[in-house]
């Protein structure tokens, strides 16, 4: 059954089409809030989690923007300006971070389930 409602929902959302996953050092930490606040980018499906806590580099923070082509775009050319890479590993941490979604949900379903 969630097979069946993920692709029913990218079915009838068709602005998740595309996505990026960005590897932010700890000293340019400031930078991501200035890229997420954009208004473009802002109305995409964001994620910012910490390496450690997706049990990868601890002084490393993946921000995830998944959404409309445009946007993602927009979102790697604002890191790149800022000197933060495309993270070599980003199948891998989209897993993880989507992973932690479901968990999430599940945690939820039993709760009100």
């Amino acid at each position: 059954m969630r097979i069946e409602i993920f692709l029913f929902y990218n079915f009838c959302n068709p602005l998740i089409t595309m996505y990026e996953v960005f590897e932010v050092k700890s000293e340019q930490m400031e930078v991501i809030d200035d890229i997420l606040s954009d208004d473009l980018i802002s109305r995409q499906n964001t994620d910012v989690k910490e390496g450690e806590s997706l049990g990868f580099k601890e002084d490393i923070t993946y921000v995830m923007v998944e959404g409309d082509e445009k946007a993602v775009e927009k979102a790697k050319e604002m890191f790149e300006e800022n000197e933060v890479k495309v993270a070599d590993n980003k199948e891998e941490v989209r897993e993880k971070i989507k992973e932690e979604e479901e968990a999430a949900a599940e945690g939820v379903g039993t709760v009100f389930g």
